[in-house]
């Protein structure tokens, strides 16, 4: 029957590790559930947009650099062959010789070359054309500017030879004409039309140059088909409904058509070549041009809706020929081409959270239920051992160096709390005396202000603890998190009673060096309220003798929110002065709610305390606030030692002097905690605390240097 009771005492005990661990949980299974609903929507929705937005990109740049090959090339081959044609002598008996083989190698090795023309200003011309594996040659001579001698060349061979009639100047051609539009050197690029003798689709580069020693000046063309072109658009698509088309500046001429069966037909393909794009009766690219224009036909890439509603991704890009000179280029993707495989990228990644989500689900309820196993063992221990006279309930609270337990008196039945020393703790030396130190100050303070020991023993393992008076409040760091400022007359009765506090430790030459609003109890004891209790003697020092390890010159020791200047400069130079800084910071924290002085680390927080002015109470909190009893906080918090309150006994007697002294009465105080004790009492001495406010610093200086110094020499 007892082992019955025990277990069930023991499970009401940890009843509320179960809620956390089951509320845990569920989040992972919500989470898991929202991430998948998430993946979805982001598959569906922005995956097709990213994955377009690539495509498209891709196949652009692959379109820009067939584009860039085939125009580029050209012009760069139009330097080489002008530099080709200065070195040699035009005019006379025999020049089409060697005028041939010098242009006739650039119509060999380049395909989309259909022809070359090199014209001057008499109206003199030469022409090679490229027909299969043979090239003809056309030359008119401004003598006779009518009549057009021919040659059929296969090789260095002259094959047929003839004359003709013709009826058009080369001065007449686009090209000559635009040549002479720009400086000599420079390029020009006409607008695509249809070759006069091949009648073939295309466009020329020309330039015009002055021949040296001469006072004439000669044009050279190439002429590029545009073969390469409708067969790259044709034959390839960036997928496998999509398509690429090419056209001129304004879209009134197509120069690359999208894949279509009626362009199979050479008749219908050259017939649609230089066609306008809006006449090609293709819906998706109709819609597509229409947002371009409307955007000022920009480069820009975006989803469209053809008529019968279908969604396609678009993009146009731009490449320049010239100044004047533009060839565009439009990607067109429908979006059910990219579904297939982000269908099998989403159902991977939807089984990968489902997994992940099982999994951080499993280890979460392993590692919870072995934590809480560990503490149900743990318990089970404390509860089935006595300290001293002392029976463990249920702990209440934990600090730096030990647990505290809600105990009860073996004979008189008391409540009281145990405090017990961490067993890691106890490994060390140096901790197992502080901790004895800490009860042993502690019990020779009588204020009523001060927490009372009852009692303290070491177990036969050598476990340490303490009994101590059983506290029904809570902390002023939690008061503070709770109802937020204080007002001054409540503020100036818990400063009075801490000031008392700190009068008799520091009469008996006893410094507390760890003042914060954690270390400060506010209770109701003995049918008072708003009693005042100060715990944690532990890092107490001796104003006349030092204490060995504890409290040595080279060690920084303290809570870095609360810390005086003069200890963080000085670790051994604490003095009662340093006890009334840290109640000025607990002041200030009543007044405002807010810290002194705030930081993302404690360096931070210790290089304010040693460099910066507080600001004031009052304007911190934006609140009005007694002069009297901002001055006195100010006060406190003095850099200079010198410039504080000479002792807490002084401290005290100016606190009782202020004009709202006294205004907080028992009556107000009792109402307080009348209306919060349900959410403020719980007999607690210790509770877990905001960031850095319980940050204990605790560093051997010395130490740190010789491993410094030691790691420097080392490099």
């Amino acid at each position: 029957m007892k082992s019955f009771t025990k277990s069930l005492t023991l499970d009401t005990q940890f009843s509320h590790h179960y809620k956390p661990l089951v509320r845990r949980l569920l989040i992972v299974v919500v989470l898991s559930v929202g991430l998948a609903a998430a993946v979805l929507l982001y598959f569906d929705q922005r995956q097709v947009d990213s994955l377009s937005r690539q495509l498209i990109e891709k196949s652009a740049l692959i379109t820009e650099q067939k584009l860039d090959r085939l125009f580029n090339g050209a012009a760069t081959e139009l330097e080489l062959a002008q530099r080709q044609i200065e070195s040699l002598k035009l005019g006379g008996v025999g020049w089409q010789a060697p005028l041939y083989a010098a242009l006739e190698p650039f119509l060999a090795e380049f395909d989309f070359l259909d022809s070359i023309n090199l014209a001057d200003e008499s109206g003199s011309e030469f022409v090679l054309i490229k027909q299969g594996d043979e090239i003809l040659t056309r030359h008119v001579d401004s003598s006779a500017p009518t009549l057009a001698h021919w040659q059929r060349r296969r090789g260095k061979q002259i094959i047929e030879e003839w004359t003709r009639q013709i009826d058009v100047s080369p001065r007449e051609r686009p090209w000559y004409q635009g040549a002479f539009e720009r400086a000599p050197g420079e390029h020009y690029w006409t607008e695509p039309y249809t070759f006069l003798t091949t009648k073939e689709p295309g466009v020329s580069v020309s330039s015009h140059w002055p021949l040296p020693n001469t006072d004439g000046e000669h044009v050279v063309a190439f002429n590029i088909t545009l073969t390469d072109i409708y067969q790259y658009t044709t034959r390839s698509r960036p997928s496998e409904n999509g398509m690429t088309v090419i056209f001129d500046q304004d879209g009134k001429k197509c120069l690359g058509l999208p894949p279509s069966p009626r362009f199979d037909e050479s008749e219908e393909l050259f017939s649609s070549l230089l066609r306008p794009v809006g006449e090609l009766g293709m819906p998706v690219l109709d819609a597509a041009m229409a947002v371009w224009e409307s955007n000022e036909k920009s480069e820009l890439i975006f989803p469209i809706r053809t008529p019968d509603r279908s969604a396609w991704w678009a993009g146009f890009f731009a490449l320049k020929l010239d100044e004047q000179r533009t060839v565009w280029s439009t990607v067109l993707v429908p979006e059910r081409d990219l579904l297939g495989s982000l269908h099998n990228l989403r159902n991977l990644s939807l089984a990968g959270i489902g997994i992940t989500g099982l999994l951080v689900a499993a280890l979460m309820f392993f590692t919870s239920m072995r934590s809480i196993r560990h503490q149900i063992r743990s318990a089970v221990d404390l509860a089935e051992r006595r300290f001293g006279q002392y029976k463990l309930k249920q702990k209440i609270g934990e600090g730096g160096n030990g647990a505290v337990y809600r105990a009860q008196h073996a004979l008189l039945r008391r409540s009281t709390a145990v405090k017990i020393m961490n067993p890691d703790f106890a490994r060390s030396a140096a901790a197992r005396e502080r901790f004895e130190q800490e009860v042993q100050i502690t019990s020779t303070l009588s204020h009523p202000n001060t927490i009372v020991i009852y009692d303290y023993g070491r177990c036969p393992d050598g476990t340490l603890y303490y009994a101590m008076e059983l506290l029904d409040g809570n902390t002023l760091e939690h008061l503070v998190r709770q109802t937020g400022p204080l007002s001054a007359g409540r503020v100036i009765h818990i400063l009075e009673q801490m000031a008392g506090s700190l009068t008799e430790a520091h009469k008996k030459g006893l410094i507390h060096r760890d003042i914060k609003p954690s270390n400060v109890m506010l209770c109701e004891h003995g049918g008072m309220c708003d009693v005042v209790k100060v715990v944690d003697f532990g890092l107490v020092k001796e104003i006349a003798q030092t204490d060995g390890n504890l409290t040595q010159a080279n060690v920084l020791i303290g809570t870095p929110l609360c810390m005086a200047p003069e200890i963080i400069s000085e670790p051994g130079r604490a003095s009662p002065q340093s006890d009334i800084y840290a109640l000025g910071v607990v002041g200030y924290l009543l007044l405002t709610a807010r810290n002194v002085f705030d930081g993302d680390s404690a360096v931070e927080i210790c290089a304010k305390h040693l460099n910066e002015r507080p600001a004031s109470p009052s304007e911190r909190a934006g609140i009005k606030i007694p002069t009297d009893l901002e001055a006195i906080v100010l006060g406190c918090l003095e850099k200079d030692p010198g410039r504080r309150s000479a002792d807490a006994s002084a401290l005290q007697k100016s606190l009782l002097a202020c004009q709202d002294a006294g205004t907080w009465s028992q009556d107000d105080a009792r109402r307080w905690w009348q209306a919060h004790a349900a959410a403020f009492t719980g007999g607690s001495s210790a509770e877990t605390a905001t960031p850095l406010s319980n940050t204990e610093l605790l560093v051997d200086l010395d130490n740190r240097l010789a491993s410094s110094g030691s790691k420097i020499a080392d490099s």
